[in-house]
């Protein structure tokens, strides 16, 4: 998958994705506050430590994913978040090469050593997929409630290989 700077074109996209609070936390966590909308997304574009982007179809170059990094130089520490792929794009192997892309255009913008990133406990699909890229749980747990649920998110962390 290839990646490219999220644009404000892209933002309607990106919003079509989330239609439903829990679609939005299960992205963002608690980033953003429901309804979402496209002022919410612009005001979140707009952080010189986080680097945006666009996941593109491998066939047809249309955008079907999303992803950021927040790098903190001082604290040495990166952290990828809000991985968003479109709906009718998953369970056909893009969000693993989505999450590829940015772990590997993440540590070569970077010399940081580590990566890290939260996922729901209950998100099991998406914590396999960062398991086999080399993320481990870290122990850390964090909880917001969803529609009167609580939602354990898990702390995950990559080092930098090789």
């Amino acid at each position: 998958m290839r990646l490219r700077e999220t644009r404000p074109a892209d933002l309607d996209i990106i919003l079509s994705w989330v239609t439903s609070e829990a679609d939005m936390v299960l992205w963002s966590g608690r980033t953003f506050t429901w309804p979402l909308d496209r002022g919410q997304l612009e005001t979140y574009l707009h952080n010189d430590r986080r680097r945006y982007w666009t996941g593109l179809h491998p066939n047809s170059g249309e955008p079907v994913g999303h992803a950021s990094l927040l790098v903190d130089d001082e604290a040495r520490m990166m952290r990828l978040g809000c991985i968003l792929l479109d709906p009718t794009a998953r369970g056909r192997g893009l969000g693993r090469d989505l999450i590829t892309a940015a772990v590997r255009v993440g540590f070569a913008a970077t010399e940081l050593p580590a990566m890290r990133l939260g996922v729901y406990a209950h998100n099991v699909s998406a914590r396999r997929v960062y398991e086999s890229l080399g993320f481990q749980t870290t122990g850390r747990v964090r909880s917001t409630e969803v529609s009167g649920k609580p939602w354990h998110a898990v702390e995950m962390e990559r080092p930098r290989l090789g």
